[in-house]
């Protein structure tokens, strides 16, 4: 799903301090200018990992638009994983029982 052309849209608040982001139509966060020079930073409305995305969500950007493609990135990092991620996988349980001693 997000290796597909992905529509990233920008909506100004707070006039022009402030944009919302929406990627495919779904709100994924705010970027805001913050002190003098100009430079903003992302604030994301979802849980990402603070490890791998500390980087991203921390860094100051030069624009609104490198700050909301920065957003975009650490939205499809973080949930571009869980989706690759097989979670049905089966278990041969029959192994665990017999050291339990159920089982024959």
């Amino acid at each position: 799903m997000y290796n597909n052309i992905m529509r990233l849209t920008f909506k100004e608040i707070r006039d022009g301090m402030a944009n919302k982001i929406f990627l495919n139509g779904k709100f994924i966060g705010l970027v805001e200018v913050h002190s003098w020079p100009k430079s903003w930073k992302i604030k994301p409305v979802f849980h990402y990992n603070h490890k791998s995305g500390a980087v991203i969500a921390f860094t100051k950007y030069d624009s609104c638009y490198k700050a909301g493609k920065a957003l975009a990135k650490l939205y499809e990092d973080t949930f571009s994983r869980v989706d690759e991620e097989d979670i049905t996988d089966e278990i041969d349980m029959r192994d665990v029982f017999k050291t339990i001693g159920f089982g024959p």
